[in-house]
């Protein structure tokens, strides 16, 4: 049997949940990476090319105003979805292309993109709420063979969240996503944001 002592809590075996669209990326606790530790990234886009996702548990800290009423910007979330094109708005959603021209499905009743000037007016119009849609500023982006290296190098863990919790932005998603892994890494539920505090 496995000696505590000999465990690293903080390390990633992996589980062999292959990386693909509507799967989640948790990172190893502590990397020391300026825009993915402690992260969750939600994947948009798997092919031959490589990966496309957003962090879902970074919030943007600033005022940023998307629509031309007030009252609507105060309501509406922002978020960092990562490091690539930063100064572009990207959005997830559940509303589909009946409501949002142009989306294309990620999985399970998710869908990313489509018509900005047909959300803006549907937000506008009262038509979506803040429960349908995730705005981010910047995504995630890996070439190909670039994501599969650092799994095999044991900084990304992947796996699965309920498309409740992914749009959920009360949620804490970085407890939900550990949670859903289980096992020892249930540890990591309670880390707190610097490795020198307990």
């Amino acid at each position: 049997m496995e000696n505590l002592k000999d465990i690293d809590l903080l390390s990633i075996d992996r589980n062999w949940l292959m990386p693909e669209a509507g799967r989640i990326l948790i990172s190893k606790p502590f990397s020391g990476d300026a825009y993915f530790d402690k992260s969750v990234v939600y994947l948009t886009e798997s092919s031959d090319n490589g990966f496309v996702g957003f962090i879902l548990n970074k919030p943007v800290l600033t005022n940023v105003n998307l629509w031309q009423h007030k009252h609507n910007s105060d309501s509406w979330n922002l978020w960092f979805g990562g490091p690539v094109r930063s100064e572009y708005v990207y959005f997830i959603h559940t509303a589909g292309p009946e409501v949002i021209p142009g989306s294309i499905q990620v999985a399970d009743g998710i869908y990313w993109g489509g018509n900005f000037n047909e959300v803006s007016h549907k937000i506008e119009n009262g038509e979506i709420n803040e429960k349908s849609v995730r705005f981010f500023l910047g995504y995630s982006g890996w070439e190909k063979g670039q994501l599969e290296k650092e799994i095999n190098d044991k900084f990304w863990i992947v796996g699965k969240l309920e498309t409740s919790v992914v749009m959920n932005t009360e949620a804490d998603i970085w407890k939900e996503a550990v949670k859903n892994l289980g096992g020892r890494y249930r540890v990591w539920e309670n880390l707190p944001p610097d490795p020198i505090l307990n």
